[in-house]
């Protein structure tokens, strides 16, 4: 008896060093990236190609200033309100910011909720950004939602909820703690990934970046920390 209980005692301890070891090798095998490196950084760069996916309402990267005119033209003759100012406002409990000129996507809304279909209207700024080769390689939106009927803080979010559902959540968890550390985004805001497109928020916009810029501007983030520092030794106490 006493024999078949040191048996089991041997056996449990082995199964449990087995499964301690199993868990040290995946967790030294985890590799980490370090976004703050700027020679890790111009590697990623040199190796990551351009993102082909679409953006909201089917905008690329890549596009030059004409294409993007084009989409607008083709969106416009799909029945969708596309429209133009040269410029545009916006007012909320933070203030009144000037905007610029710039196209405004404007359409019905909709969402269920507790087995409710929820309705209203929605306005998108847009805010394309082009690289000095005059290619689009990020497209800023800022929505304004207003819904038929008064939901207080559970008011939903037509954008968030249709990014949320055309991607994934981003993996890579050093990216995002990089994000965090640069000020693109705060610890809760949400930030998602289509291949090598990575869409977040802030507090007034949804973002769409091409994933190789992203790095150019984590990049540039660095250089510029790194001229500050030695800015900083001249300096005499």
């Amino acid at each position: 008896m006493k024999i078949k209980i040191l048996l089991g005692i041997i056996i449990t301890i082995g199964i449990l060093t087995s499964c301690e070891n199993s868990r040290r090798k995946h967790n030294t095998g985890k590799q980490t990236i370090e976004y703050s490196n700027k020679t890790v950084l111009d590697s990623l760069i040199k190796t990551t190609p351009h993102s082909t996916d679409t953006l909201f309402l089917g905008f690329t990267i890549g596009m030059t200033k004409a294409d993007y005119k084009k989409h607008v033209h083709k969106l416009r003759n799909e029945g969708k309100t596309v429209s133009y100012s040269s410029s545009n406002r916006i007012s909320n409990m933070a203030g009144t910011f000037e905007l610029g000129a710039g196209y405004t996507f404007k359409t019905s809304i909709s969402t269920e909720k507790d087995g409710k279909t929820l309705t209203g209207n929605g306005q998108y700024f847009l805010e394309p950004v082009y690289n000095r080769n005059g290619n689009l390689m990020q497209l800023n939106i800022l929505p304004i939602e207003k819904w038929d009927g008064d939901y207080g803080f559970s008011k939903p979010n037509w954008l968030e909820t249709k990014v949320k559902e055309n991607s994934e959540r981003l993996q890579d968890q050093d990216l995002k703690q990089a994000l965090i550390d640069n000020e693109f985004i705060d610890k809760y805001d949400f930030v998602r990934q289509k291949d090598n497109l990575v869409i977040y928020e802030t507090t007034l916009t949804v973002n769409y970046i091409d994933l190789k810029t992203l790095l150019l501007e984590l990049l540039i983030k660095e250089t510029e920390k790194e001229i500050i520092k030695e800015d900083n030794e001249d300096i005499k106490f």
